[in-house]
């Protein structure tokens, strides 16, 4: 009973430090991007904000109230690690100056949205929200915030509003339907930093199922940590009552 109970506050404060961690980097970076309005509409911020309101409530609800927002800890994770991947594979490699450029702007703020954060976040998710039921539903459920935030933007677009000096439609090159590639065209040699060449639609249909990857490889992780969890304290177990 003590080792159980010893187990079980360790685990907490190793959520408590994640948690925190994870307000201080958003905080961070927030404070450093409000010379930057037109920031907030980005889906790197939404995200970190997501996670970091979800994360919050956690540090904050009782006991019996942590297992709801579970779920919204997966659809905010979901899409934070969506930032990540995207950010490191996509676009810090045509940011001007390069990847190291990339996530040292704004002071650092960069690295705190694109990669500190969803790293503590993915972590947290990994090692402290198991105690869901989760279904294979739930992978669908992950895409509600990134086609949210797609519509907010094409709202936006049409309204007028315009990122990147002006020039496009969306704050990411592969939305930007005012490209030379617009919704449909194939144009690779045109691909820069306002466009990726190819057709928004194209690009919105090949995240779609990246997007579901991710989702279910955090599921998966998750129930293997789990599980791992769960074999070694039967161990344990068996091996003091021995």
């Amino acid at each position: 009973m003590t080792e159980v109970s010893g187990h079980l506050k360790t685990t907490k404060q190793s959520a408590r430090f994640l948690r925190v961690g994870i307000l201080l980097c958003t905080l961070y970076a927030v404070l450093m991007m409000l010379h930057w309005p037109i920031g907030f509409t980005f889906f790197t911020l939404l995200s970190n904000l997501f996670t970091a309101l979800v994360v919050l409530l956690q540090l904050l609800a009782p006991p019996e109230r942590q297992r709801p927002l579970r779920l919204w800890k997966y659809l905010a994770v979901s899409s934070i690690f969506l930032t990540f991947l995207v950010y490191l594979l996509v676009l810090a490699p045509i940011m001007p100056g390069g990847i190291r450029a990339a996530y040292r702007q704004d002071h650092y703020a960069s690295l705190c949205l694109h990669l500190i954060t969803p790293l503590l976040a993915i972590a947290d998710f990994l090692l402290h929200d198991g105690d869901y039921p989760w279904r294979k539903r739930h992978v669908l459920c992950a895409l509600l915030p990134p086609m949210a935030w797609l519509l907010f933007i094409l709202v936006l677009g049409q309204c007028g509003l315009r990122w990147g000096a002006g020039s496009m439609t969306a704050p990411y090159p592969f939305l930007n339907y005012a490209a030379p590639a617009g919704w449909f065209g194939w144009m690779p040699e045109t691909a820069g930093y306002t466009t990726l060449g190819i057709g928004v639609a194209y690009a919105i249909l090949l995240m779609i199922p990246v997007m579901l990857v991710l989702a279910a490889l955090l599921l998966f992780a998750q129930r293997a940590l789990e599980q791992r969890r769960k074999t070694l304290e039967t161990e344990d177990s068996h091996g003091n009552h021995r």
